[in-house]
């Protein structure tokens, strides 16, 4: 181990050396040739990472049709990729196409059998086992039905169909069990899983829809508690229901434009809840009056009859008048009268008015029409709406029954504003301002090449700052050995202008005064090792 440090650090200091020894120009070009070989690997690293491009060839299949595709794709030599625990293959974009119609010949992906297993017939085939091939197919198409639904991913049909019986009393009912997966968490609504019982029970022979059970994903009875034909909403009431929001939304829209344009937006809610009526009415009305000009004849019938009527005589007439002899004789002559008969019918008009009123579907009750008003505070306090809160309440009520058609004391109507409209002032809750989304640095930072940049950043540091050190303590070295030249260089010369100042001196008085000023210099510089040589030469002396 000590070996191949040692080694390391041998090599790095050649390494060093061979650095300090290049020019700039060749430290430039080394440089930028390291560069070029980092973003060349940083590249290849990325491409490898990304690979080939592929595309989802199928999606969501079962185990079996998985490895029947898996076969034929490695049959033919076709690369591939599984995702989603086996259940997804991708394949590139440019086979995707041709795959799909490979395997569509060959009937690929298969999913539930159907009725494709009466294409094949084998020998010696009994009826028992073409009941149990029928019923395996009849089970398929019906799963293959389910499945075509937009929320139901995959199902599993199970049917119990039980043998004929000669007697009726002992026949056995089919029966039938229903597993469905629907697709992100959805949740099947009532009308679907009727639909869904529907169309089991009507595919199988004697099944009724009470002897179907659907079951979820998640092992939930979803097919019990479902409401009845009777309890179904009939679109005679979807239609008053759709009636009735949009004269609520109709009224609402109207104050809120009032309030929007005195208040300002954002600074009122309104809401509108009404009734209609839908009862079907009509009402029928007759009225009679009397002419004050004075009666009206409108029909008269008059009769009169007179004549002479003439009695015949009695004879014979039964009786003690005529057959005891003592009474008194009958007497037998004819009578003659006249008579004189009228009368008079007289039939007089009298005014007579009918109405007949229809009340149209979808009319207002105004008695149970009500309206709900919010209204921010701080924006009426600049308007004026009042002195009070009382004068602000009551000129908006007054705006708002307006714009709704509400008025009080009306005929065979209730209505109180105080009590149809209500108007509060509140303080209006703001939102807090969300953070401004990131820009382009945002995108860069989540994309997932950013590592790899960052890696490459790091380097480009730290190569750049080793640089840097390099040249300055190279920079250093020079500076210093140019200062001990000049400082070397600075001395001759003051020795030798000195020399040529003074003149008048002897040649021993400047080798003595060249000498004098050397050992001051090296006192300056370093006085201990001059105290050191001063004692060693009176130690000599």
């Amino acid at each position: 181990m000590e070996s191949f440090v040692e080694k390391l650090k041998e090599t790095a200091g050649r390494v060093n050396s061979f650095w300090q020894n290049m020019s700039l120009n060749q430290k430039v070009l080394a440089g930028g040739g390291l560069l070029l070989i980092l973003a060349a690997v940083v590249f290849l690293v990325i491409s490898s990472s990304q690979g080939t491009a592929y595309e989802v060839l199928y999606t969501e299949l079962d185990k079996k049709d998985a490895s029947q595709i898996m076969a034929r794709l490695d049959e033919d030599k076709v690369p591939y990729k599984l995702e989603d625990s086996g259940t997804t293959i991708l394949v590139p974009p440019a086979l995707k196409d041709k795959t799909r119609l490979t395997l569509a010949s060959e009937n690929l992906p298969r999913g539930e059998t159907g009725f494709e297993l009466f294409q094949e017939s084998k020998f010696g085939e009994t009826q028992t086992d073409k009941k149990v091939k029928y019923q395996v197919a009849l089970q398929g198409e019906l799963a293959r039905s389910i499945q075509s639904l937009d929320k139901v991913k995959a199902a599993k049909v199970n049917l119990a169909l039980p043998e004929p019986t000669l007697f009726s009393d002992n026949e056995e009912l089919p029966k039938a069990s229903v597993v469905v997966n629907t697709r992100e968490e959805e949740k099947l609504t009532p009308k679907e899983i009727q639909g869904i019982i529907n169309l089991v029970a009507n595919s199988v022979d004697k099944l009724t829809p009470e002897n179907v059970v659907i079951v979820d994903q998640h092992g939930n009875l979803v097919s019990e508690n479902l409401p009845t034909a009777d309890g179904d909403i009939s679109e005679t009431v979807k239609w008053q229901m759709a009636m009735k929001r949009q004269y609520e939304k109709e009224k609402q829209d109207a104050i809120q434009s009032m309030l929007d344009k005195s208040l300002g937006q954002n600074n009122s809610v309104v809401r509108v809840n009404a009734e209609l009526d839908f009862d079907n009415k009509e009402q029928k009305d007759e009225l009679y009056s009397h002419d004050d000009a004075g009666p009206f004849v409108r029909s008269e019938e008059i009769k009169k009859e007179s004549g002479t009527d003439t009695t015949q005589p009695v004879v014979g007439v039964p009786g003690t008048d005529t057959n005891i002899p003592q009474y008194q004789e009958v007497d037998a002559a004819e009578g003659v009268s006249t008579y004189d008969k009228s009368s008079k019918i007289r039939n007089y008009e009298i005014n007579k008015t009918e109405k007949v009123t229809k009340v149209a579907q979808g009319d207002v009750k105004y008695d149970y029409l009500t309206v709900a008003v919010l209204v921010n505070s701080k924006a009426t306090e600049p308007l004026k709406l009042g002195e009070t809160e009382e004068e602000k309440i009551a000129t908006i009520r007054n705006i708002v029954a307006t714009a709704c058609g509400l008025r009080e004391n009306r005929k065979d109507e209730s209505v109180r504003l105080e009590d149809n409209i209500s108007v509060a002032f509140v303080d209006f809750y703001t939102e807090p301002q969300a953070e401004a989304p990131g820009g382009t640095m945002d995108q860069i930072m989540r994309s997932p090449l950013t590592p790899w940049l960052l890696a490459f950043l790091v380097v480009l540091i730290i190569l750049l700052a080793w640089w840097l050190m390099q040249r300055r303590e190279r920079r250093r070295a020079e500076q210093e050995a140019e200062e001990e030249a000049g400082i070397d260089t600075l001395i001759q010369e003051e020795i030798r202008v000195e020399d040529l100042i003074d003149t008048g001196l002897s040649p021993e008085e400047k080798e003595r005064r060249k000498i004098r000023e050397e050992i001051d210099r090296i006192i300056n510089e370093n006085p201990e090792t001059a105290a050191q040589v001063l004692k060693t030469w009176l130690a000599e002396e």
